[in-house]
């Protein structure tokens, strides 16, 4: 805190963490990350042998995203001015310490196991999850560069094998419910050479469908690689792929999810980063396409049944369950109706997009018109009616071959 604040008992030290200027730091080294962790700690340290009170600023994403990508800074004391602002202050420390720990063991500590390994001083999981990202914001640097990263949620499948630096080596070809995906610091090199093209599913039940019909080895495009983060993807993940575009550029992207504003949502999350903000930029992966299901899905079911999509009424699968290849009589009615909870969220959804403005972006022009149609005709589509068709794989086929033989031009509505 400031000297001539009156509640604070002691004289603060006040620690710059935040580099000047708006812009996010690049990633540093972990040599030079640990030089300014320990700079930090050694600071602390001198207050304390003064008897003086300790301070620190620190960058909030809560304050990024609310300001539209601007951090504003916080400082926080020790001693505080209420015993939460002393907690908070303790629980950064902590967190600074653990990274120093692990950067200079070579070690990966999950956020997880800092909060099961000190509950006593917090409370919830979030607030782990939280101090961790304010201090790689504060810090300019991505949030696994501290050596502290999520609990595995990713899981990949197929002919790639990822080597460690502890000389291990995952085979992502083994297992038949996939591998979890590990940090990227832990990573030494990837091999996957037979590999022609990835497929990101959104939903596990999905994933393992295709995992257990090894469609990674029998699709018609070639080998490829499943990959899956059950739901909104994780950092890791995202970074991994990231890695892929950056050192296999040749191998396309494609990601299936709903068609609704939550998958859609999703879409955006990979390709753009989650409610992205500068100092994460290098998880932004422009690799990523999106493969479905789309409008015009939706369209070629209504113009097979001869029914109008308008969101007026549901349309009855066995009308065209002869003449459509992706549905049969044994899979349930295609589309429902979109809540006022999912038309809210795909307006939210629209203006984040709206606000990117890149409109030399395709894949940002056609996220833009599918939320837009979405809205308009009120309805959505799960992957699921595929799969209960029984003809996901075919699909599929059609589909991956389809955008890897030619760059898919903008769809017409």
């Amino acid at each position: 805190m400031a000297d001539d604040n009156s509640a604070a008992p002691r004289r603060h030290r006040h620690a710059p963490l935040v580099r000047t200027g708006t812009s996010a730091a690049p990633a540093a080294t972990t040599g030079a990350l640990i030089g300014r962790i320990e700079s930090l700690l050694e600071s602390m340290l001198g207050c304390l042998s003064r008897g003086d009170g300790m301070s620190l600023e620190l960058a909030t994403r809560r304050s990024a995203r609310a300001h539209g990508g601007e951090s504003r800074r916080q400082r926080i004391s020790f001693p505080g001015r209420t015993p939460a602002e002393g907690q908070k202050f303790a629980r950064v420390l902590l967190i600074l310490q653990l990274s120093h720990d692990a950067l200079v063991s070579g070690h990966i500590l999950t956020k997880r196991q800092i909060f099961y390994q000190h509950q006593d001083l917090f409370d919830k999981q979030r607030v782990v999850d939280e101090l961790v990202d304010d201090i790689a914001l504060t810090l300019g640097i991505n949030r696994d560069d501290l050596n502290i990263v999520a609990s595995a949620k990713g899981l990949v499948s197929g002919k790639l094998a990822m080597q460690l630096h502890d000389g291990s080596v995952i085979d992502a070809s083994h297992g038949d419910v996939g591998m979890p995906i590990p940090s990227m610091a832990s990573i030494s090199c990837v091999s996957c050479a037979a590999l022609r093209w990835i497929l990101v599913v959104e939903k596990d039940a999905t994933f393992r469908t295709l995992v257990s019909s090894q469609y990674h080895e029998t699709a018609a495009a070639g080998p490829g690689l499943l990959v899956t983060a059950k739901g909104y993807p994780d950092l890791v993940t995202r970074s991994f792929l990231q890695l892929m575009h950056d050192q296999h550029a040749e191998l396309p992207i494609l990601l299936l999810t709903d068609f609704d504003p939550y998958g859609l949502n999703i879409f955006r999350c990979y390709r753009f980063g989650a409610d992205a903000i500068g100092h994460e930029s290098a998880t932004l992966n422009p690799g990523i396409r999106w493969l479905g299901i789309k409008t015009r899905h939706i369209h070629d079911f209504a113009g097979s049944s001869g029914l109008p999509v308008d969101g007026s009424t549901r349309l009855p699968l066995h009308h065209a369950a002869s003449r459509l290849p992706i549905s049969s009589t044994s899979c349930r009615d295609p589309t429902s109706l979109l809540t006022p909870r999912d038309r809210k969220f795909a307006v939210s959804t629209l203006a984040k997009v709206s606000a990117r403005g890149a409109a030399d972006d395709t894949e940002l022009e056609r996220l833009r018109r599918e939320l837009q149609t979405m809205l308009m005709m009120n309805v959505k589509a799960e992957i699921q009616w595929l799969d209960d068709a029984g003809n996901l794989n075919e699909w599929l086929d059609e589909s991956i071959g389809e955008m890897t033989s030619v760059e898919t031009p903008m769809d017409v509505q």
